[in-house]
């Protein structure tokens, strides 16, 4: 991605008209990750004038078009202040629930997973049990903030917040999906006869048009945790049936991870298991002798290329893998992909963690060695590992990474010390996501993202959330789901004696037992 010039521009000097959103509503969107309130360096650009033609950057979020040089010659955009629009979410998932065989009956069924950054859905026949279509996009809500927090804060301090929610998801997100869909299987939107959808609440709520307020501030109470209708009048897409909202655990373990159990088949294991459902908001599941253990945890986009120099959610033109050999980096795109890589994913990313830490550039706090032949200072003369002419990974990178990675580790360290395990005890660990699809488990393993467990206990289930919201449109898997929410605890992570201590100690690029 390069750096973009914008000549001449025509902007108003309108009072109260923020430079970012003039961008946006001209085709270049920024990178608002902490929803326009200041506080990251993702919009950044630089007002060029003839006298000062290479200026301090500014934050265009917290520009006034107003206050604007009246001698502007050009806004020039850094590469890291463009907005990724190319994300692409796994549609993919391995089915392991052994419930009841649906008997055929008329009509077509859509499944969605409505993620934080990527919305994936499908569209199912009825008579034959075929899968007719699927497809994934970007959640426009990222315009708002990367994460949940910064978009519920969003909601809540802006008047039209909730509003411009809902209209990103809706309109901008849900609609051209479903309309994608609808594409590739040559039908018309009325032959869709039911709908369902799994998501974080913060999601659903925002579809279902619930206040978020209740999700704002502790002690957390959103409108609605149980399954809900939204009838057609309500959700504000075109389909002429109801949209089903899938039960999820808590204000912040959605039902994107009671999905992604009944797709896994965790409910059926014996367990002890671990599901751990790799997104922005980090959700954690563990099956035990007394039943379920679940939370969530603020991982953030690094997983999926957020914040990250070269990062990209995977998809065509983006590396999957990475591997070296005589000292040279071989990147593996994602299959079927043609062209130089575009990106690095966050599976990609942590092969590097793990290659460094095994090759002696990388030391266990995710500091770069200077002595190393793998090692260069870039242009801003910080240190930086070059993987190719135009990718390139920094040790704030790493940093971002790691912080991430302390999140999912101590969150499932946190609940097995609750539950009286260690990692040894587990006979199964699923990993779901989109990141988790394009996963080496050794090299997880290696990091200490994963908990110490054998290698042939894991399971990558791809997106478990779509694969459980298409499940679910046949009601004789539902009662499925009736044993997991009456028999699951959610804990508050900050109120758990042990995670400070876990966290700060996943801080390393250790295994952990």
């Amino acid at each position: 991605m390069n750096d973009r010039r914008i000549p001449s521009p025509l902007v108003p000097r309108q009072s109260g008209l923020l430079l970012s959103d003039w961008l946006e509503h001209h085709g270049q969107p920024l990178n608002t990750r902490c929803g326009g309130r200041g506080l990251c360096r993702g919009c950044l650009v630089q007002l060029s004038t003839p006298a000062a033609p290479d200026p301090p950057p500014q934050r265009a979020c917290q520009t006034d078009c107003a206050t604007l040089p009246a001698d502007l010659d050009c806004i020039q955009i850094a590469a890291t202040s463009i907005r990724d629009a190319s994300l692409h979410g796994v549609t993919t998932f391995e089915l392991r629930h052994a419930g009841p065989t649906p008997a055929p009956r008329p009509g077509v069924g859509l499944a969605l997973d409505i993620g934080t950054t990527t919305v994936a859905g499908a569209l199912w026949d009825f008579p034959t049990g075929r899968l007719l279509a699927d497809a994934s996009r970007p959640n426009a809500q990222r315009r708002h903030g990367d994460d949940v927090v910064t978009r519920i804060t969003f909601a809540v301090t802006r008047p039209d917040g909730l509003d411009r929610l809902r209209h990103a998801l809706v309109h901008d997100t849900l609609a051209p999906l479903i309309d994608q869909l609808l594409a590739r299987a040559a039908l018309p939107v009325a032959a869709i006869t039911q709908a369902t959808a799994a998501g974080n609440p913060a999601m659903l709520h925002t579809l279902a048009g619930a206040s978020l307020a209740g999700l704002a501030t502790f002690p957390f109470r959103p409108v609605f945790l149980g399954g809900r209708t939204v009838p057609p009048a309500e959700h504000r897409l075109a389909l002429a049936c109801p949209v089903e909202l899938i039960p999820g655990l808590g204000p912040f373990v959605g039902s994107d991870i009671t999905a992604g159990a009944l797709a896994t088949g965790l409910l059926a294991d014996d367990g002890p298991a671990l599901l751990i459902d790799f997104g922005t908001n980090g959700e954690i599941l563990l099956k035990h002798a007394g039943g379920y253990l679940a939370t969530a945890t603020a991982a953030g986009p690094a997983f999926e290329g957020g914040r990250l120099s070269c990062g990209a959610a995977a998809g065509p033109g983006v590396v999957s893998t990475l591997r070296r050999e005589n000292n040279r980096w071989q990147p593996r795109l994602v299959p079927g992909s043609t062209g130089p890589a575009a990106g690095l994913s966050g599976a990609a990313y942590v092969d590097l963690l793990a290659l460094g830490r095994r090759e002696g550039w990388l030391n266990s706090f995710g500091r770069l060695d200077p002595r190393h032949a793998a090692v260069i200072r870039g242009p801003d003369h910080a240190l930086r590992i070059q993987l190719s002419d135009t990718l390139f990974v920094t040790e704030p990178d790493i940093a971002e990474l790691m912080q991430a990675k302390a999140a999912i580790a101590a969150g499932a360290l946190t609940l097995l010390d609750l539950a009286g395990l260690r990692p040894a005890d587990l006979r199964a660990l699923h990993v779901a996501g989109g990141f988790g699809f394009h996963l080496d488990p050794d090299h997880a393993l290696a990091i200490g993202l994963f908990p110490s467990v054998p290698r042939d206990s894991i399971r990558l289930a791809g997106n478990s959330s779509l694969g459980g919201a298409s499940l679910l449109l046949h009601r004789e898997n539902a009662p499925d789901l009736a044993d997991l929410l009456d028999r699951t605890t959610v804990v508050e992570l900050n109120q758990a004696p042990t995670f400070a201590d876990n966290f700060t100690d996943c801080l390393s690029l250790y295994p952990f037992a």
